[in-house]
């Protein structure tokens, strides 16, 4: 299992358009993979519920992936949120 931590972005503008950026590139791996804020915990692949997640620049961000690419796939949302 590989799991991250990380802060979103100053930059990032977190919206429908971004979460459905993130749940796109997400979707292409095998891994199963979470993204923890608060006290939320979602899976990354979910539209729902990356948009329920309602990220802010700053905000402290996990992500576990688990599966036969789980280091890229977790590299990949902390490159889209990071």
């Amino acid at each position: 299992m590989k799991t991250c931590e990380f802060n979103v972005g100053e930059n990032v503008i977190y919206d429908a358009r971004m979460a459905g950026e993130l749940v796109t590139a997400v979707s292409k791996f095998s891994s199963n993979v979470f993204i923890m804020a608060g006290n939320a915990r979602v899976n990354a692949k979910s539209i729902i519920g990356v948009i329920s997640l309602a990220l802010k620049p700053g905000d402290k961000v996990a992500v576990s992936a688990q599966g036969s690419d789980e280091t890229q796939a977790a590299e990949t949302v902390e490159k889209l949120l990071g």
